[in-house]
């Protein structure tokens, strides 16, 4: 009896040591660690009560053709090693996928995702007690001339040791650290009527070439989810510009499309009928206070020269204003 009470534990250990080394992405991170991760470091999404796409949807798995079942709030996952001088990382995205978006150019299908960048603690990789997330990415509007997307210190967020609030604009559904953020990309952003959307389990999608989950619509042509899934948020340039500004600011992950933004904006803005200004710099905006946004040091500066500068040079190119012998470029300041 005793000989068969010693078996039954060996093989129970046994089971349980290979359920823990199971990699079903071929990454180098067990399958327990990557959900255990996930789960713990899952943003919560403010939503807008008037999106026309409701909330994020769930795709159906097993096939090819991306292929939405319902929009229940579903997130999806990836966890992928890194390397960040010379130490072991863990690189979190996490997907919000909408059936279509909303905007003045809408389509069907939209890819949205925020990211957060983890380093250990201590030595047990294995154990996701010793993970800590140092930086949170949100994007928005990526690889256009629109894009605001941000980065910061996870330390900023107060959101360290489990996952951030974010923003999701009304249809468009680009992601925002703060609900600030909105008002500073070409225009076309709103975060209004905002709501938690529900926390459901995440769903890993595993890597490029070895999905999980039935994820195979991952690599579909019909959205850019693929070129998402195979890049690093974290680029070395943008962690060395942001190790460079204060601990309360939250950066733009792209400054260098700041000006032309802000020429974009103050012709919307012009046309819409109210002149709101961007700020040509590194900075996003500097969070005095807690991760909800409660309390705000806005970093907007604006100016009605370099407004004017953006509205005639707008007007130009629509030919509604003669385009002067003289032309001035607005340069950012930019750290």
């Amino acid at each position: 009896m005793r000989s068969l009470l010693l078996a039954c534990a060996l093989l129970a250990t046994c089971l349980l040591s290979h359920a823990q080394t199971i990699d079903s992405d071929h990454d180098g991170l067990p399958d327990a660690l990557e959900t255990a991760l996930l789960q713990q470091f899952a943003p919560t999404l403010m939503v807008s009560t008037s999106d026309c796409s409701a909330l994020p949807a769930r795709f159906m798995p097993g096939i090819a053709i991306p292929t939405p079942e319902a929009d229940n709030g579903t997130l999806y996952g990836q966890a992928t090693p890194r390397r960040v001088n010379g130490q072991n990382a863990i690189e979190l995205h996490f997907y919000h996928l909408w059936r279509r978006d909303c905007g003045r150019l809408g389509h069907t299908l939209d890819t949205e995702h925020v990211a957060a960048l983890l380093l250990p603690e201590g030595k047990q990789h294995d154990d996701p007690k010793m993970w800590k997330a140092k930086f949170w990415y949100a994007a928005a509007h990526e690889d256009t001339v629109c894009d605001a997307s941000q980065i910061t210190r996870a330390s900023t967020l107060h959101a360290e040791h489990d996952g951030t609030m974010i923003w999701v604009s009304d249809g468009k559904h680009a992601s925002f650290l703060n609900a600030e953020l909105c008002n500073h990309g070409c225009g076309g952003d709103i975060c209004r009527n905002s709501y938690a959307a529900p926390r459901l389990p995440v769903v890993n999608l595993g890597e490029p070439g070895a999905v999980m989950n039935g994820a195979r619509w991952m690599t579909s042509t019909q959205w850019p989810l693929m070129d998402k899934v195979s890049r690093s948020d974290f680029t070395e340039a943008r962690l060395n510009r942001l190790s460079r500004l204060p601990t309360t600011d939250v950066a733009w992950a792209t400054p260098e499309k700041r000006p032309a933004q802000g020429a974009i904006l103050g012709g919307n803005a012009a046309i819409d009928g109210a002149l709101t200004g961007v700020r040509s710099t590194d900075t996003a905006i500097a969070i005095a206070g807690n991760h909800t946004g409660g309390a705000l040091g806005t970093a907007t500066q604006a100016t009605g020269h370099a407004l004017s500068r953006s509205f005639h040079a707008v007007g130009r190119a629509l030919g509604a204003t003669p385009d002067p012998n003289t032309s001035e470029t607005t340069k950012s300041t930019g750290k």
